[in-house]
């Protein structure tokens, strides 16, 4: 017997739609295609929905305080919208500088999180011999170091001490101009050395133009954040986040680009945080405001998934993750296409207590959020009794973007 059968789906993937039904078994998809033969303890129809792989995250700060609450209570907004996984950032009152924290940080997560998990190392704190013991212990994705106006070539060096670790470089650009000198300090690097590189919250034309030539020539990937998607400097209070959010041109840019297929993520940079920040809320909506985006024609469903399931999976070597297939991990969203609401106080579930999207059209939150094999969430309630997600192992080597 099977523990969940979903059916009729309307599966989508970064190539295509195919309509199936889904069994689930022990939190693994074990079976995809018309009527299964054992009956499920759970039986759902899924006609006229939508089905797609859980959104994975990327990047978010969920416990700044060092604790187990804050990161339970973020967790669940986020599941709640959508999100499946997410990789925590690494900084906070308790930062993730070596193997030592990088336990402590994931004990205290334990039976604590909505969803799936894993962490950063500081790279701008934790010494190279440090981020090799972390990194060979599986104790982190990748190493992330903050790229900023004043330390434009002190990142270039230390991305160059970094070269030969394992696992995913990663570079967080928190530049205030919106030129891209830093860009290519980069650049540089990955040139040089020919090594994997990924470039976080990308925000300007500037940026994108120097990377637009050589992406697919030199091993580079990146991201964006939702609300440089969503915020510009029209908006009446945009927030305060690094990089800041940006002009009206340089919003625009950035969907020309996803739409391209030059992007290969979208992350929330989620930051509790209250509203003359630093840092802006944004998990529980990073979803649903794309998913307002495909009824708009911005995005197809197609690119939505590649964006927010496919891409973090293949970045971050989660082979099980970011497909609906026998054997994947059933981690899964259920939704509508086609509805929009707008974001109302009453469903904003951060501990933030604010949302620079309050009033803002956006697509509901899923009708189901799967994690695990467990139903966690409909229509934006928490419908499991406790957490489930679990820890989760990095690759031993780093992945191809």
């Amino acid at each position: 017997m099977y523990d969940l059968i979903l059916r009729d789906a309307t599966i989508v993937t970064s190539t295509g739609r195919l309509v199936a039904d889904i069994a689930i078994r022990d939190g693994e998809i074990v079976y995809v295609g018309p009527r299964p033969r054992r009956a499920g303890r759970q039986d759902i129809s899924a006609i006229g929905k939508f089905a797609m792989p859980g959104v994975i995250d990327t990047g978010a700060l969920f416990d700044g305080d060092g604790g187990n609450t804050a990161w339970e209570h973020e967790s669940k907004a986020a599941v709640s919208g959508g999100i499946t996984t997410v990789i925590g950032l690494p900084y906070g009152n308790k930062p993730v500088i070596d193997s030592k924290s990088a336990i402590a940080r994931a004990k205290k997560m334990k039976k604590h999180s909505w969803c799936n998990y894993g962490f950063w190392v500081d790279g701008d704190i934790a010494s190279t011999q440090t981020v090799r013991e972390v990194m060979d212990a599986g104790n982190a994705f990748g190493v992330i170091i903050n790229l900023t106006q004043d330390n434009e070539a002190k990142a270039a060096a230390r991305l160059t001490e970094l070269v030969d670790v394992d696992g995913i470089l990663a570079v967080r650009l928190g530049r205030t101009s919106r030129d891209a000198t830093g860009i290519n300090e980069i650049l540089a690097v990955a040139r040089e050395h020919n090594r994997n590189i990924h470039i976080a919250h990308l925000s300007t034309a500037d940026e994108l133009s120097a990377l637009d030539p050589v992406l697919g020539e030199l091993p580079i990937s990146c991201s964006v954040t939702s609300h440089h998607l969503f915020l510009s400097t029209d908006h009446s209070n945009p927030g305060v986040s690094l990089p800041p959010v940006r002009p009206e041109q340089d919003r625009r840019t950035l969907w020309t680009a996803l739409r391209r297929g030059r992007v290969t993520c979208v992350a929330s940079d989620h930051h509790t945080s209250p509203a003359e920040g630093p840092g802006i809320p944004g998990a529980e909506f990073l979803f649903p405001l794309l998913l307002s985006a495909v009824r708009h024609g911005r995005l197809s469903l197609e690119q939505l998934v590649a964006l927010t399931s496919e891409g973090p999976a293949a970045l971050l070597g989660l082979p099980k993750k970011g497909r609906i297939e026998k054997g994947a991990d059933a981690d899964l969203v259920l939704f509508s296409e086609g509805e929009l609401t707008k974001v109302r106080a009453n469903s904003i579930l951060t501990g933030a207590g604010w949302s620079p999207y309050l009033g803002r059209e956006s697509a509901p939150k899923p009708d189901l959020v799967i994690v695990n094999g467990q139903i966690v969430s409909t229509k934006g309630t928490i419908a499991a009794a406790k957490p489930n997600g679990v820890l989760l192992s990095p690759p031993t080597a780093a992945p191809t973007p």
